[in-house]
């Protein structure tokens, strides 16, 4: 799951530098809720912001954007008739981008996270870890572990978008920028030495 997770912090940070304004916002949280000290496991549930911009940048980015499933049987879908053994592509970067589900769906918008926006959602429109039965095992694991480095690192640098990068993909099973995505990263003087 290293990959996944790194390829999910490549794209938040990206998203990150392309909005400053939300990741002011981020550090702000970063520092109401830390008080600089390093964030542990517990601090997770209040990092709410946060955890809006992983999602967010998993909904936009999906480490992993289609999976494959096969029937097990004949199923009927919208009167067509999938017979036993049929391949079955599943797009999230398709169905995580639908209007349907999400107004202005190509806008970088965490707070469509907030409870009062997602809780009408339909199960499966927003499925970065898969879903069902053969859902993503590390699933809770890689959300604690990307929002904890989020804010570790956060905490100590500013990661700036390089002049004229943009993102190209190289899809395989995950979705990896294809030159990789130069960032410039500036170290921010810790909270305790700012001038008031």
């Amino acid at each position: 799951g290293h990959e996944t997770t790194a390829i999910a912090l490549g794209y938040t940070f990206y998203l990150l530098g392309k909005h400053p304004e939300i990741a002011q916002r981020v550090r702000a949280e970063l520092e109401g809720v830390l008080g600089g000290r390093r964030p542990t496991h517990s601090d997770v549930e209040e990092l709410e912001l946060t955890t809006r911009v992983v999602k967010e940048s998993m909904r936009l980015y999906p480490p992993v954007w289609g999976i494959g499933r096969e029937t097990l049987a004949d199923y009927q879908i919208r009167g067509q008739t999938l017979k036993k053994g049929s391949q079955i592509g599943l797009f999230q970067w398709i169905v995580q981008r639908d209007a349907r589900w999400y107004p202005d769906p190509e806008a970088f918008d965490p707070d469509r996270w907030l409870p009062a926006r997602s809780q009408d959602l339909p199960r499966f429109a927003y499925f970065p870890f898969g879903g069902g039965p053969r859902v993503c095992i590390g699933n809770r694991f890689a959300m604690m572990e990307a929002v904890l480095l989020i804010a570790l690192i956060g905490q100590r640098f500013h990661l700036e978008l390089v002049s004229g990068e943009h993102l190209e993909f190289a899809p395989s099973i995950t979705l990896r920028p294809k030159s990789g995505m130069r960032m410039r990263l500036v170290a921010m003087e810790p909270a305790s030495r700012r001038e008031p």
